[in-house]
């Protein structure tokens, strides 16, 4: 059976979609009647895909200012980065986890996939590349609930992903060698040599060397 989106959903990766390509940019006011009318939907339908946009972290609201385009802080970036460097290493590197043939070929498929999403200078497809090229690793640990848990946080990583961009300049090309440089860690099939390479993939601190003034500021 085909799933159908509702409508809030559907709003809601609209804006995403124009948010994570800047078309949105960061500090940029939502204004709710002027969207509703855009959409065709009720203030309603569009305060429920807000909200929803608000849970991933990518707007923020205030009574003061309404709604407006968010943008994580590099404390923000590195507490999701820690909080997925654990899971994940946990699930990968233990010796249950199947690392063979099969999994490097489907990290192989997800990479070509960023790779075109890359160069077509889509963030919101490259982020969705991202996503399930991790998932691919957490999944080959076996552990259900483990993996549920990494999964609880798909929805901030495209925020990350945005944010980091932004304090690196936008260099979308590194997205592409920091997950190749993972995967080749990964065919060695080395566990400790694959936790050393996700704690560099999450947490080396050169991520976030670029920061700009203002940074630890809200939008």
């Amino acid at each position: 059976m085909i799933a159908h989106q509702s409508l809030p959903e559907l709003v809601r990766l609209t804006l995403r979609r124009r948010i994570l390509n800047n078309e949105l940019a960061a500090g940029e006011r939502l204004t709710e009647a002027s969207l509703a009318a855009e959409f065709g939907v009720s203030r309603t339908t569009l305060r429920s895909a807000l909200t929803a946009l608000q849970n991933d972290r990518l707007v923020e609201f205030s009574p003061r200012r309404g709604c407006w385009v968010a943008r994580m802080t590099r404390a923000e970036i590195e507490d999701a980065c820690y909080a997925r460097y654990l899971l994940e290493s946990g699930a990968v590197c233990e010796e249950r986890a199947v690392i063979d043939d099969t999994l490097l070929a489907a990290l192989g498929i997800e990479l070509d996939a960023m790779v075109r999403a890359v160069n077509s200078g889509d963030l919101a497809e490259t982020v969705e590349c991202d996503t399930r090229l991790h998932s691919v690793l957490v999944e080959a640990g076996g552990r259900a609930r483990l993996t549920e848990l990494w999964h609880s946080l798909d929805g901030q990583m495209g925020a990350l992903m945005r944010s980091a961009l932004e304090f690196q300049g936008g260099d979308l090309a590194q997205v592409i060698d920091r997950h190749r440089s993972l995967i080749e860690a990964v065919a060695t099939r080395d566990r400790p040599h694959i936790a050393a390479a996700l704690k560099d993939h999450y947490l080396n601190p050169k991520s976030f060397a670029d920061s700009q003034p203002g940074e630890e500021e809200a939008s």
